[in-house]
């Protein structure tokens, strides 16, 4: 049922220059450009809602029922664009395989790391040129599930707005303040700020179970292929590893995150008991 207060646009050529700058937002350099972010799916957008992000316009293939979620959105902001798009419109502006039709434009939040620091977080997570955005994706929701209170995305991570690290954090992305920015500038003020700065190695000696995450600690992952670069070895206060007992020499760093982060619910449970 469509909201009758609501106009409706109906959009059937990809000539159309709506479509044109939506179909850019499926970059970096258009979604950099304009501010935006394209977003696929109900269970996002809707999550998108609920945790208050600004959406600018929602569209859905015009073969497609309205949905409840469209509905309530628009109940509650009116001003929303809705557009109905033809099948071809859709194929160009999505990323999956079976496309579900829904569609929104999202704003982008400019979080910097000093935002980040005024609620006082005691347990981030700095993330150093990850390039796969699955990758990226799970340690976000990873970081989520195991309460991250922030993450900072160094220099040379895949854009945090990359549709398939949208699609692999499950909503997360719309929990956490996550912000960007220069790891060598960055690391010094959490310093400053009392953070135990944590690197990871499958070479490190010390094992991650030896963490205290009583203190406020910042845990650093970095590239898939490379890990951790020798100069930023050198600015961390520790470098722990994930003990191995089979032969595999490493993990698959979202993988390795994960069991790192969750050795602070580990020990806060202890702590419960």
């Amino acid at each position: 049922m469509k909201n009758p207060n609501t106009a409706i646009e109906n959009i059937n050529s990809v000539k159309n220059p709506k479509v044109k700058a939506w179909q850019k937002l499926k970059t970096k350099k258009g979604r950099n450009e304009q501010g935006f972010f394209l977003l696929e799916g109900l269970k996002l957008i809707d999550e998108a809602f609920k945790n208050g992000q600004e959406i600018y316009s929602l569209m859905m293939d015009e073969n497609k029922p309205m949905p409840d979620i469209f509905n309530g959105i628009l109940g509650f902001n009116q001003k929303i664009a809705m557009y109905s798009l033809s099948t071809t419109i859709i194929e160009k502006l999505t990323d999956t395989e079976q496309p579900q039709g829904y569609f929104a434009i999202i704003k982008q939040k400019n979080i910097t790391h000093m935002d980040l620091l005024k609620d006082n977080p005691s347990f981030l997570l700095l993330v150093d040129q990850i390039q796969d955005p699955g990758n990226l994706g799970t340690i976000i929701r990873s970081g989520d599930a195991a309460g991250i209170e922030g993450i900072i995305l160094g220099n040379g991570t895949v854009d945090l707005y990359n549709p398939k690290v949208v699609r692999a954090a499950m909503g997360s992305i719309f929990h956490l303040p996550i912000t960007s920015g220069s790891l060598d500038s960055i690391i010094p003020t959490l310093k400053e700020q009392g953070f135990h700065v944590i690197g990871t190695s499958p070479y490190a000696t010390q094992s991650y179970f030896d963490l205290d995450f009583k203190q406020k600690i910042a845990i650093l992952v970095g590239n898939e292929a490379n890990g951790l670069e020798e100069s930023r070895k050198e600015s961390v206060d520790k470098m722990v590893s994930i003990p191995m007992q089979g032969q595999a020499e490493s993990l698959n760093v979202a993988m390795a995150t994960t069991l790192i982060l969750y050795e602070r619910v580990r020990q806060n449970q202890v702590l419960i008991k």
